[in-house]
């Protein structure tokens, strides 16, 4: 009936026991499977038994082939999903479960569980449902909604939900509209973001710190219920001097009250997690990009940032040194005294090492709109440094200075920004919530000399950043807020105290302070390459190394990342069957010209793909697609343009070109290219990479008088006779435009069809 997991019963301190209901046509282990993806400090926190729908599925499951049957369902539906079926035995079967398995605490629900767990509250404060059994006292809900029977939805809301719930909110989720609407039904409720669809997703760190904070909040509402049991549970120990709950299993009605331990959800590592589709409403998969790596020195592109080489890390943090207040005033006075450097080299490095490492994690196609606060002293002029060079790099920037110094050095880096057009704001101009007008939030007000409590107007501007880290749990995407070297108001041997900032990234500069230790945020970097030797020696520094040209590196593991949970939302202008072009080939060439307006690298490179008999390209006639050429003439070419989120497929038949043709072409190539063509017997297996450049050298001898080099009898050209075009652009939320080009007769002519393909 039910799976659970195992677990010991007892103790004086117990986890919230949870009810789990599945998905349409899953089953109790399947979402147990699900479940156990989530960390096992979440997982061993909680009480979970997975209980199977009362009625077998009376249709295909959607996840069969990925799960193993038997499919379960809690009630069915009609087709507006308006009117239920075995509502009422099903009510019945969950009531007869936890009376003879309970107490439970609270309800988990996914999908069809989602919908009917947030309903039963209302239904039992009705007197409908449950009314056998302890009152439900937490909710947590994945991809869930309202009922949509006026009949049930009558008694389920006709007062807001006032337990404690937690909602998973996917972006992809065709369910979120749904969940949204729920969500406003409930008085006290947090919210865990996820990028992903219609599924139970892993949590990542933003997710589990609002999952460990629901979990401290229920059980302290639990200790507060439970401490008279709890009390007396003591007392009878003491007289009778027995362990409590174990070798005579003491007072065994008050340990019912206080079970715990009975069900664990395990974690299955094997299985990963997978979209739990529900015929309720239409299902969209998720779309997947990139994977967002840790890189340093980027050079700006048509596209944003991109990246050159990776950062390594030091993985273990325990193993950098970590400077005091002291030690780091004491570095400043040597590297401005006897080295030589002044205050305005330090803080050119400084600010560009800021700039780098917040371009190695928040991408400036997604995180663009960034506002710089500075302080009076030399941290505030990292930021505006920091703020010319994510100008350059491609963010749109703001930046707040309320206290100027009137020094050359900051006149003359505000006078940079002004001639760069970037605005200057006020504080009384700030927004109330920062996190509508920004995506990232520069913290550059007090560096390490700072100590005392911070005086107008800075210590409302850090109250703001405070409130940035308590957004709005019903928003999508908070500001990240960047800290440089100490974040402001913490003491630089200290931390900020509960109510102080907590930065999603800090850039510690030199080398980290000892308040670092207590930064525990996803993204710690380590920027200023300019310690040298002899500092590193004096003082004992222990500093990972900087890669290549890089002015940053990363300090501890980087966070990790669910690969199934990235992806891109395509942001694009229309594509519309009306605007296009008749013919295939004008509508490529317009594509192909913008592709060389934007300085996209390589807009002529291209995928080919053959196939084994079961444009223009140029090659080796004994390669392996020469060979599945010569077999089926058919092929199909790939054109990606990732700036412009445009690619363009196109199949047909494929003949050689004539060997004039092939020879011209050979001969405009570069000479290297050329004698490179000779050297490699494509797709043949080579010793090593030296067989081919010692050819390529004794070739490049040969031909230094710049005779004319020939070509390959075995190396020449193809051409792709155009039978289909189909014409792709990224969009929103997976529904990407599709047009396909294909020709018909009409009249006796021959034209193109355009179609549109669902994406």
């Amino acid at each position: 009936m039910g799976s659970q997991g195992s677990g010991e019963g007892g103790g004086c301190s117990r986890k919230p026991r949870f009810l789990c209901l599945h998905g349409f046509r899953t089953s109790g282990e399947i979402m147990r499977k699900q479940v156990g993806k989530w960390p096992e400090s979440v997982l061993g926190k909680l009480d979970m038994v997975y209980l199977d729908g009362p009625f077998p599925a009376e249709g295909k499951s959607d996840v069969d082939g990925i799960f193993d049957p038997p499919y379960y369902e809690w009630f069915q539906f009609n087709q507006e999903f308006s009117a239920y079926t075995n509502f009422d035995e099903c009510l019945e079967y969950i009531e007869d479960y936890m009376i003879k398995q309970g107490p439970f605490d609270g309800l988990v629900g996914f999908s069809q569980g989602a919908i009917l767990s947030a309903g039963l509250p209302g239904l039992q404060a009705k007197g409908v449902a449950l009314t056998k059994v302890p009152k439900i006292k937490f909710l947590i809900i994945i991809g869930g909604a309202k009922f949509k029977s006026p009949e049930v939805a009558e008694d389920a809301y006709s007062s807001p939900i006032q337990c404690p719930s937690l909602h998973f909110l996917g972006e992809m989720d065709f369910l979120k509209p749904y969940g949204l609407e729920l969500l406003e039904h409930c008085v006290d409720a947090s919210v865990i973001h996820h990028p992903k669809g219609h599924t139970v997703p892993r949590l990542d760190e933003k997710g589990l710190d609002t999952m460990m904070n629901f979990i401290d909040k229920i059980q302290n509402i639990l200790a507060e219920k439970d401490q008279p049991i709890i009390k007396k549970l003591r007392k009878l120990r003491k007289l009778k001097k027995l362990k409590f709950c174990q070798e005579n299993k003491l007072c065994s009605q008050a340990q019912s009250q206080l079970q715990s331990n009975v069900v664990i959800g395990t974690q299955n590592q094997n299985n990963d997690t997978c979209p739990l589709p529900n015929p309720i409403w239409a299902f969209l998969q998720p779309v997947l990009s990139p994977a967002i790596h840790a890189f340093c020195s980027n050079p700006s592109s048509a596209a944003g940032v991109g990246s050159v080489g990776a950062v390594p890390s030091m993985q273990n943090p325990e193993d950098i040194s970590y400077l005091t207040q002291r030690e780091a005033a004491e570095i400043d006075e040597i590297l401005m005294g006897p080295l030589g450097f002044s205050v305005d080299q330090l803080m050119e490095l400084a600010g560009l090492s800021v700039a780098t490492s917040i371009a190695e994690v928040y991408k400036p196609s997604e995180y663009n709109r960034v506002l710089v606060i500075c302080g009076p002293g030399n941290n505030g002029g990292d930021g505006l440094v920091a703020a010319r060079h994510l100008y350059h790099f491609g963010y749109k920037l703001s930046v707040c200075y309320p206290k100027r110094t009137a020094k050359p050095l900051y006149a003359g880096l505000v006078t940079q920004l002004e001639s760069l057009s970037v605005p200057f704001i006020s504080v009384d101009d700030l927004p109330l919530d920062l996190s509508k007008d920004f995506d990232i939030i520069v913290d550059a007000m007090f560096g390490f000399s700072f100590h005392g409590s911070p005086r107008p107007p800075f210590d409302n501007l850090i109250q703001k950043l405070v409130c940035v880290n308590k957004y709005d749990q019903t928003r999508e995407k908070s500001s990240v807020i960047v800290s440089v070297d100490i974040p402001s108001g913490w003491h630089v041997e200290g931390d900020g105290g509960v109510e102080g900032i907590k930065p999603d990234m800090l850039v510690s500069l030199t080398a980290p302070k000892l308040c670092a230790k207590k930064f525990f945020g996803p993204h710690h970097f380590l920027g200023g390459r300019f310690v040298p030797p002899s500092i590193a020696d004096k003082y004992k520094l222990r500093l990972p190394p900087y890669p290549g040209t890089s002015m940053c590196v990363r300090i501890g593991r980087p966070p990790q990342v669910d690969i199934s949970a990235l992806r891109e939302n395509y942001i694009s202008p229309e594509f519309l069957e009306e605007q296009v072009e008749a013919d295939p080939f004008d509508q490529f060439r317009k594509w192909f010209d913008d592709v060389v307006a934007a300085g996209l690298r390589e807009p002529n490179a291209m995928a080919l793909s053959t196939a084994t008999k079961n444009g223009k390209m140029y090659t080796n006639y004994e390669s392996q697609k020469a060979h599945e050429l010569s077999e089926n003439p058919r092929a199909s070419l790939l054109f990606y343009w990732d700036g412009l989120n445009r690619q363009v497929r196109v199949e047909g038949s494929v003949q050689k070109v004539s060997d004039e043709e092939s020879d011209q072409y050979f001969h405009s190539r570069p000479r290297g290219s050329q004698i490179g063509a000779i050297v490699s017997k494509q797709s043949t297996v080579v010793p090593g990479r030296h067989v081919l450049y010692d050819q390529y050298k004794e070739l490049e001898e040969k031909f230094s008088d710049g005779s004319l080099i020939p070509k390959p009898k075995n190396w020449g050209g193809y051409r792709l006779k155009p039978e289909l075009f189909e014409f792709w652009q990224g969009q929103q939320s997976r529904l990407h435009d599709r047009l396909r080009y294909s020709p018909e007769e009409i009249n006796g002519q021959q034209v193109w069809k355009i179609e549109r393909l669902a994406p």
